[in-house]
């Protein structure tokens, strides 16, 4: 699994299954708001909330006061790398991040010998500067040197000791990742221990440039056979994402690449190695919880003793995980995915058995009832509404769900959550409520504009005659935007989606007079906005295919 997908692989999280959710990656955001009512709080709690949250996503970190040019500038003076860290308040990962690693005092140690930076997505230029360093999503963690090349990108989901060892990598006059990447494209290079383990720990997902035009399996299995033998952690790494890209090859449906019986034992074999050794289990943490299953559906053949062999050792591994006090709550809750996974591998259809769902409905109770911290919350409470999605668990979920709205500084993320659960029940109107109390409390440009697209999306699926309102809302939302952080990364994105999806609803539902009807409403938000000639011609381009 690579970043901001189904779940929260490496850093890398988290687009969550459901017929509103498969369109759009969940997110969630800020203010205090009581379940099932229509009053709005008060604008000086939402701001405390706000700057609480931002407080505590910060941990115990001196960041640098002032902007991220403001920072590299300082870079050049002082000698010292930028540490660029790019988050939300509502994100659920950012806050895995926040009470495990920035509340380290190793981390906050090392975090003096950089120039760190905290950019929360809803600042003044961040969706600019996101899209200048070609930055894909929440949460992002990039080092420069001081002279302000890019060396790596960190992934989530690591363990403090291979962070640390990222960061010291920094400091030794290490070589730019892209750089690395190439010189092995080009030939055939050996790595150094050091320059293996940076690639093995680059976070692949959350860029949008080193791999553009490249063979990406090629890649990974250069950098793979290009790491010297002792380097058992880091080859392993790569060799995992190199089997991704295989399955991935392999599924291709329009050209779709087997994988050759000569990769197909290799493959195995690393596989075994890796649930075989705890600590390679827990180096691909996300990986082995998330895509076991399917790793051994296409390795083994179904009903043969090796399928059997290989998923009791898969199952012991998911077990053991589950009891390992030493692993974040977030992935022992993932374990829970594996198994639901291993279950209906060969049935995507198949009853879960009794024992399991007893399980998760323990571990719902249990990694509810022992995080009282409302900041650490975000991301557990979050786990386990994605497992219990994929479980179908919606009974268990929605009381879970309702509850934190109470508890969250960003219910608005678990509103919309909670309108995909409606919605799967067949309750249109009350998931369209969410979606738009969702949007309603929502603060910050970027983050509005996210929750607007999820209300507009919910419009076209659940309530498409309502062109007025579907007109309105679309309008308004562009307007708030381009005349605020404008059309940058993220909302750029998610601007071309909802293009998509509006030009979708216009061809099934014959509203090509309404389609022309907000463009020509949008091009007049696009015109006296304040905005940026960038931002302008992106706002200026919406629907003009139309």
């Amino acid at each position: 699994m690579k970043p901001w997908e189904i779940y929260p692989p490496s850093s890398r999280f988290n687009e969550v299954k459901g017929s509103l959710r498969r369109l759009v990656i969940l997110a969630a955001a800020t203010a205090l708001v009581a379940c099932g009512t229509d009053e709005p709080t008060e604008s000086s709690d939402v701001a405390d909330a706000e700057a609480e949250s931002e407080a505590s996503l910060k941990g115990g970190i001196e960041w640098f006061a002032g902007s991220v040019d403001e920072a590299l500038a300082a870079a050049a003076d002082t000698g010292k790398p930028v540490y660029l860290y790019w988050g939300a308040v509502w994100c659920p990962p950012c806050h895995a991040i926040s009470a495990t690693i920035f509340k380290s005092p190793e981390f906050i140690e090392r975090s003096k010998l950089f120039v760190p930076v905290y950019l929360d997505g809803d600042t003044v230029n961040a969706q600019a500067y996101a899209e200048k360093f070609g930055v894909r999503g929440y949460p992002t963690m990039i080092v420069f040197d001081p002279a302000g090349v890019e060396l790596t990108r960190i992934p989530g989901g690591i363990d403090l000791q291979a962070y640390a060892s990222i960061l010291d990598l920094t400091l030794n006059d290490a070589s730019p990742a892209s750089e690395l990447v190439d010189s092995l494209m080009s030939d055939e290079v050996e790595l150094s221990p050091s320059e293996c383990r940076l690639l093995a720990y680059y976070s692949w997902g959350q860029d949008t440039r080193i791999l553009v035009g490249k063979d990406a399996g090629a890649a990974f299995e250069r950098m793979h056979r290009a790491c010297p033998e002792k380097m058992r952690i880091e080859r392993s790494i790569l060799y995992m994402s190199l089997l991704d890209k295989m399955l991935q090859a392999a599924a291709d449906v329009e050209n779709p690449v087997a994988l050759t019986e000569r990769s197909k034992s290799e493959a195995l074999q690393q596989f075994q190695t890796v649930l075989a050794n705890i600590e390679l289990v827990k180096a691909n943490i996300f990986t082995v919880l998330l895509s076991g299953a399917r790793y051994i559906a296409a390795l083994t053949d179904q009903d043969s003793e090796e399928r059997q062999r290989l998923s009791s050792d898969y199952r012991r591994v998911l077990v053991q995980i589950a009891a390992d006090e030493s692993v974040y709550k977030r992935e022992r809750i993932y374990a829970l995915a594996g198994k639901i996974r291993l279950e209906r591998m060969e049935d995507p259809e198949r009853e879960l058995s009794a024992d399991l769902q007893q399980e998760i409905r323990n571990t719902v109770t249990w990694a509810d009832t022992s995080t009282p911290s409302v900041y650490e919350r975000q991301p557990i409470i979050n786990a386990l509404a994605n497992v219990l999605n994929e479980a179908g668990m919606d009974d268990l979920a929605k009381p879970l769900l309702l509850a934190e709205l109470e508890k969250s500084r960003q219910p608005y993320y678990f509103m919309v959550v909670l309108a995909d659960i409606e919605q799967r029940s067949g309750n249109s109107d009350a998931a369209m409520e969410w979606l738009r109390q969702a949007h309603d409390v929502a603060k910050g440009p970027a983050t509005r504009f996210q929750w607007g697209y999820y209300y507009v999306n919910g419009l076209l699926e659940m309530a498409p005659t309502a062109t007025s309102l579907i007109h309105d809302t679309t309008v308004a939302l562009i307007d708030e935007l381009q005349n605020s952080s404008g059309f940058y990364q993220r909302p750029k994105a998610q601007l071309t989606r909802l293009q998509s999806r509006l030009t979708e609803w216009g061809t099934e539902n014959e509203q090509q007079s309404e389609l022309a009807r907000i463009r020509d409403s949008v091009l007049v938000v696009c015109a006296n906005s304040t905005g940026s000639d960038g931002s302008r011609e992106a706002c200026e381009s919406f629907l003009e295919q139309i």
